[in-house]
């Protein structure tokens, strides 16, 4: 009989919470509330052996990716100068070699953040972006974040940028 007494304790206990999650959305599931949820990274790609995302279009994707960012050995950040300020920019071909010449990426960015996963070691970073090449020698540690900012030149201006 106590048995049977505790089965149906827990079962209207159960029914009771159940009741309440479904009807206060606070308690649901997570995903049933859009401005709970964190943003989304874009997905990470491979090319061989190399991991990478790029991406960082709108403020919330741009947000979360630099919270990644610290997780990720090197971090490309884009952008052009403009008559008032930098803004960031997309689709800038990127190529990655590494110390023999072995080219491991070759990517053009779909937003002004590119993260790279890349082994200890030096490298070699070319940047295109309507039609100006920006060239980086980069050196990534064993621990920590390389975060490079590439800053091209405004339209019609000539000059090196970094």
């Amino acid at each position: 009989m106590k048995t049977v007494k505790r089965i149906l304790t827990g079962a209207t206990v159960f029914a009771f919470v159940l009741g309440g999650v479904i009807s206060n959305p606070g308690f649901a599931q997570e995903g049933s509330d859009p401005s709970s949820i964190p943003p989304a990274l874009p997905p990470v790609q491979s090319q061989g052996q190399t991991e990478y995302l790029t991406g960082g279009i709108g403020t919330d994707e741009s947000e979360a990716i630099l919270q990644a960012a610290r997780a990720w050995p090197l971090v490309l950040e884009l952008a052009q100068n403009g008559p008032t300020r930098a803004a960031y920019i997309s689709d800038v071909s990127v190529t990655i070699k590494d110390g023999s010449g072995k080219i491991i990426l070759d990517t053009i960015t779909q937003g002004p953040f590119l993260l790279v996963r890349l082994a200890p070691g030096r490298y070699s970073l070319d940047a295109s972006y309507e039609s100006k090449t920006l060239h980086r020698d980069v050196n990534i540690g064993k621990a920590g974040s390389s975060r490079i900012v590439l800053l091209w030149p405004a339209p019609g201006k000539e000059g090196d940028s970094r």
